[in-house]
């Protein structure tokens, strides 16, 4: 789930996507369709409640966590308004050549009630974004993290283009599906640096109770410590009909000496400017006691 600490109002859904101007006309425009559909996501949560908003705005068959994957359009038709209020902006977007699947991150926060002023949980939140035939935007998977208070970002959205490289779609694919046996067989013996080798300059990095870690520099110092050996069951995978950028979830098991950790991941994969595929965001939410499955939702 998502959540951030203060409300949304029309003028600053205005604000978040000035930055996108800087961008060439059709990656703008849907750079800013993308943002543009979290921001109203977001508005329209506030004005019409968690369930209804998130039933407007996932797509049919999109993906939540719960903390297993599972259909999300279902689970919100089921889900009770309780009249608690989540709140959230996006700080980063990205999206495909070929302008079909988009990537939007950034800060949620929770409220008991609209007349409370204190929030009582914050996280990070990540939605895949894929155009519909009739060119509107829904939500194909939503995954996110909880971690401690936090100082509000920037209400500006870092809008990342996507890369300008020649190769076909073909050989893309293909060498994703290298990237991601390369990142397997390192993973199995030390997935700190499988991550750093597959990371990105602008990587990042998200885990439970954690605060997000961007950029491989500030990622190194995490991931210079984490030696676990790590295996990963697929369960769903996606990718843009160009071929540059594409994510892979499912559950993950990561094992010391003599402890082992286990949960549900999402890597979210892109293509640099020389074709070669980088992981751009890496999320790990670790499986909560089994006492508490059965009350938590993502």
């Amino acid at each position: 789930m998502r959540i951030l600490s203060k409300i949304i109002g029309h003028s600053l859904l205005s604000a978040l996507i000035l930055p996108l101007a800087a961008c060439g006309d059709d990656v703008s425009r849907d750079l800013q369709a993308v943002v543009q559909s979290e921001q109203r996501f977001a508005q329209t949560a506030l004005e019409r409640g968690i369930p209804a908003s998130f039933q407007q705005f996932l797509a049919d068959d999109s993906v939540i966590f719960v903390p297993a994957p599972t259909n999300g359009k279902l689970f919100y038709s089921k889900l009770p308004e309780n009249g608690r209020k989540l709140i959230w902006h996006p700080i980063f977007a990205t999206i495909s050549r070929a302008g079909d699947l988009g990537l939007t991150t950034g800060p949620w926060e929770m409220k008991k009630s609209a007349a409370d002023e204190t929030p009582f949980a914050f996280g990070e939140f990540v939605s895949i974004w894929k155009k519909q035939p009739d060119n509107s935007w829904k939500v194909a998977l939503d995954f996110g993290i909880n971690h401690p208070s936090a100082s509000v970002p920037s209400s500006t959205v870092d809008a990342s283009p996507p890369s300008q490289g020649s190769r076909n779609e073909a050989d893309l694919r293909s060498g994703l599906e290298k990237a991601e046996e390369e990142f397997a067989k390192i993973s199995s013996v030390d997935k700190g640096k499988a991550l750093f080798h597959a990371a990105s300059q602008g990587i990042r990095i998200f885990r439970e109770d954690a605060l997000p870690i961007t950029g491989k520099e500030s990622a190194g110092k995490l991931l210079a410590t984490d030696h676990l050996r790590m295996s990963c069951n697929e369960s769903g995978r996606g990718i843009s009909r160009s071929g540059d950028l594409a994510y892979r979830y499912g559950s993950y098991s990561a094992q010391a000496d003599e402890s082992v950790e286990s949960g549900h991941y999402l890597r979210i994969w892109q293509t640099d400017n020389a074709g070669d595929w980088k992981i751009i965001l890496d999320l790990q939410k670790k499986a909560p006691p089994a006492r508490k499955q059965e009350s938590e939702k993502n």
